[in-house]
């Protein structure tokens, strides 16, 4: 369906004309005389597109524009004025026009910048429903926990998120979740419109974390062929997130200091000011109080960014709420994975009792880590029968062991029989007896050498838990050095002493 444009003059021949030299067939035109009409038939059937003259009778261009603006914030308005004025210019951009053009109109100028608009508006809503979505995400609800240390964090982010520019630290240890109440804080601001910039001071050296917060001008430095805005600059209007801010460097410190005291500041290579409205936070799992009197961190700068502090609590202080971030976890890692991990399958009562026995776990990343590996690795259960037998090879001392011609195994698990072994070691003297292999003394070519026997197992050996294996043919051993051998399956014959290995039945 074409898209629908509504035409605005006090001047209806003028506004016919408009209309006609857009064309049709392409747009879907309407034209109203009073500012009122334009604004009902909106209300009642939304335009995609206005096109208003500034001087009217009742209501002037800029008032409409301010109307439809507050209605829909990405309606394309296009204002025309036969009384070219950079006053009234301004002043209708700033009540949310999209382009101010004078009269008489250039018809083709108008049908390409009205077309375009028409073009970038899903675009816009688009990018704005993501933004409500991420909104919604972090949000002060999604700070999870209901310990009263986590009601005092969700408090403070409502009480930072008031205030139109404040200078927020954010102190914890590390995974106590630093960056989801900077951004909890960021996207909980009402009149909020500019982006969320997050950058790592740890994570660059410190003449390319002053090009990426300042930017450049072109030819400031040697491969600066072109100019780039600064993060500083990019977060204005928004927040800026510096994360570690006790791995600042030196020279750095004093930059960001003349920065905070005038929200003002220069390009590298520049002589021109610009200045910023933004909310900086700041964070770090360090003691800045040491970092002072150590001498690692600048004082003035510290007072000045500990205007509002909290501390986050680590999860050792709050350990009634690790099942609920335990659920939390598993739920969103099910969505991820597209998996069904029951909560009786869940780590909730694992995450707590470890929590209890560790006294030094504080990460949240460490307890995240087992929510996300366990619907990963799920897959359907399989049959009992189907199960693989453990290869996990027996100790020593629970070993198969030659007595009166039979073979005692130290084993936990119940037979086939239907009977659980005794820990004193299991009778196999019920098992059927059958040949399991001949020894064969052969001696290696050459004078004084070792005996060495041949074990030939063609048949499948039985163990204590049930579950017979084939051999993997000959075995070769040596001398009698050690008291036993170990077969691969993970059973123990005895040597006699003599060089030769004794088997059941032999």
């Amino acid at each position: 369906m074409n898209p629908k444009v509504y035409i605005l003059d006090d001047d209806l021949v003028h506004a016919k004309l408009v209309a006609a030299n857009l064309g049709p067939g392409r747009l879907r035109t309407q034209v109203f005389d009073r500012p009122d009409a334009l604004l009902a038939r909106h209300a009642e059937e939304p335009a995609d597109a206005v096109i208003t003259d500034l001087v009217m009778p009742d209501l002037d261009g800029v008032e409409v524009t301010r109307r439809l603006r507050s209605a829909d914030r990405h309606l394309p308005i296009f204002v025309l004025t036969g009384h070219a004025d950079v006053a009234t210019a301004i002043e209708a951009l700033k009540a949310g026009a999209t382009e101010y053009l004078t009269k008489p109109v250039n018809i083709d100028e108008l049908t390409t910048l009205l077309t375009r608009a028409l073009a970038e508006r899903p675009l816009l809503e688009e990018g704005a429903s993501l933004e409500q979505a991420r909104g919604r995400e972090y949000s002060v609800q999604a700070i999870l926990g209901q310990h009263p240390k986590i009601e005092e964090v969700r408090a403070f982010v409502r009480h930072m998120a008031a205030i139109p520019r404040p200078t927020v630290l954010l102190l914890g240890e590390s995974g106590t979740g630093k960056n989801l109440v900077a951004r909890a804080m960021h996207y909980s601001t009402p009149q909020a419109v500019g982006r969320f910039v997050e950058i790592n001071c740890s994570a660059l050296p410190a003449n390319l974390l002053e090009a990426e917060l300042f930017g450049y001008k072109k030819g400031a430095f040697t491969d600066a062929r072109e100019p780039k805005r600064g993060l500083i600059e990019v977060a204005d209007g928004g927040t800026l997130f510096l994360d570690e801010i006790a791995d600042l460097d030196p020279e750095l410190q004093a930059k960001l200091l003349n920065f905070l005291e005038s929200r003002r500041f220069r390009r590298l290579g520049g002589t021109d000011e610009i200045e910023v409205a933004l909310r900086l936070v700041t964070a770090t799992n360090r003691d800045l109080g040491a970092q002072v009197k150590a001498g690692r961190f600048r004082a003035d700068l510290y007072y000045r960014i500990t205007v509002a502090a909290v501390t986050l609590p680590p999860l050792r202080e709050i350990k009634s709420d690790l099942p609920l971030l335990a659920a939390h976890f598993r739920d969103t890692f099910n969505r991820e994975f597209k998996k069904r991990v029951p909560p009786r399958l869940g780590l909730a009562g694992e995450c707590a009792g470890t929590a209890q026995r560790d006294r030094a776990g504080h990460d949240l990343q460490r307890r995240t880590h087992p929510q996300e590996r366990q619907p990963a690795t799920a897959r359907a259960a399989r049959p009992r029968d189907a199960r693989p037998v453990s290869a996990r090879p027996f100790p020593a001392a629970a070993g198969a062991v030659a007595r009166r011609g039979r073979a005692r195994i130290h084993s936990p698990h119940p037979g086939r029989h239907g009977r659980r072994h005794p820990a004193g070691g299991g009778d196999l003297g019920h098992l059927p007896q059958e040949p399991v292999g001949e020894a064969q003394e052969v001696r290696s070519p050459g004078r004084g050498a070792a005996p060495r026997t041949r074990v030939v197992i063609p048949r499948r050996l039985p163990f204590g838990n049930g579950t017979a294996r084939a051999s993997s043919g000959y075995n070769h051993l040596s001398g009698c050095e050690r008291r036993s051998w170990r077969q691969p399956q993970g059973g123990y014959a005895p040597c006699d002493g003599r060089g030769r290995r004794s088997l059941p039945g032999s």
